[in-house]
C-alpha cells in the first residue's frame, strides 16, 4: 500500500451501512501481495451506522488509507462517480463493503491479465454468492474454467458478472464515461455494458472473492415482486441511454423477464438471468 501520487493500482472501498461487514473488507484489501504499489481509496455515503468509525480506527493504523466521507447521503451513483474520481491508479479494483476478497494473490492476478490484455476495458473473475442460508453457497460463473475475452453484446443478453467487486477497471476508460452516467441508477450488469463499449471484457478464472447476500442489501435478498419492476424499467432507461446498440439483447431478455410481473418465476430462475 502506498501514498504515492501514482500507484499502479487504486482499490475503491465503497461503503454505505457497512458496519458489520467493512473489517472484513478492509482486512481483505491489506493482505494483498503484490509486485506494484496501491493506494486505498474509501468512499462511504453518509453511513448512519458505526461505518465510518470503523474506517476511521483503521486509517490510524494505516494512515495511507484515504477516506472520502459525505456529510450528506448522495446516492450509489454520485458515490461511485466521488469515488472513481479520487483514484490515481492505471487501474481500478472495486470492492464493495459487504463483500470481501479471499486471495492474496488478487489484484495481482488482475493487474497481469490487463498488462497481457490491452484491448480488454476491464476484467473479472469468480466468486462464491454466499448468503444466510448454506444450502445456497454457489461458485459463479460455475462452469467457465479458462480464460475467455467477452463482449459487451453477450454481457447485454444477461449477466455473467458476479457484481461489482470482482471488477478491476482502466481508469482512462472510467473517465471517458459519459457524465450523464452518473444521473443513471447505477447497478453492476448495465455499469459494465457501458464499460465494454470501449473494450472487450476479460474473464480470470480463478475464485477470488465473496459475494455476500444479505437483507440489508440493496438487491439482495429483496422480494421478486419487488425487484423485478425495477429491473424492466432499467432495461429500457439504459437501452437509451446504450443509443439502442444493444436493442436486440435486452428487449430478449427483458422478454424473459416481463412475464414475472404477472406470473412470477422462481427465485431460481430469475438468479439464473440475472447472474446475482
Amino acid at each position: 500500500m502506498t501514498d504515492a501520487a501514482n500507484p499502479a493500482l487504486s482499490v475503491l472501498l465503497v461503503t454505505y451501512n457497512h458496519a458489520k461487514f467493512v473489517a472484513q473488507a478492509l482486512d481483505s484489501i491489506l493482505m494483498q501481495l503484490t509486485e506494484f504499489d496501491f493506494e486505498i481509496v474509501v468512499a462511504d455515503d453518509c453511513s448512519s451506522d458505526s461505518t465510518l468509525s470503523i474506517i476511521k480506527e483503521y486509517k490510524k493504523q494505516y494512515s495511507q488509507l484515504r477516506v472520502l466521507p459525505s456529510e450528506t447521503n448522495v446516492g450509489i451513483s454520485r458515490n461511485y462517480e466521488r469515488g472513481f474520481a479520487a483514484c490515481r491508479g492505471k487501474y481500478i479494483a472495486v470492492l464493495e463493503g459487504d463483500d470481501y476478497w479471499i486471495s492474496p494473490r488478487k489484484l495481482q492476478a488482475m493487474s497481469a491479465f490487463l498488462d497481457r490484455n490491452p484491448r480488454c476495458s476491464f476484467c473479472f473473475h469468480r466468486i462464491i454468492r454466499y448468503d444466510q442460508h448454506p444450502e445456497n453457497v454457489a461458485v459463479h460463473p460455475a462452469h467457465w474454467t479458462v480464460e475467455q475475452i467477452l463482449t459487451a453484446n453477450e454481457l447485454a443478453g444477461g449477466n455473467f458478472i458476479g457484481g461489482l467487486s470482482t471488477c478491476v477497471y482502466r481508469r482512462e476508460i472510467i473517465a471517458a464515461l459519459k457524465p450523464q452516467l452518473w444521473e443513471l441508477d447505477i447497478r453492476e450488469w448495465f455499469f459494465n455494458i457501458v464499460v465494454a463499449e470501449h473494450g472487450p471484457i476479460g474473464y480470470v478464472p480463478q475464485i477470488l472473492s465473496v459475494y455476500r447476500a444479505h437483507p440489508e442489501g440493496i438487491w439482495s435478498l429483496k422480494s421478486l415482486s419487488a425487484t423485478l419492476p425495477e429491473l424492466l424499467r432499467l432495461i429500457d432507461c439504459y437501452d437509451e441511454f446504450l443509443d439502442f446498440k444493444f436493442t436486440t439483447e435486452l428487449q430478449a431478455f427483458r422478454q424473459k423477464l416481463a412475464p414475472g410481473l404477472t406470473v412470477m418465476p422462481s427465485t431460481r430462475r430469475v438468479r439464473i438471468w440475472l447472474a446475482y
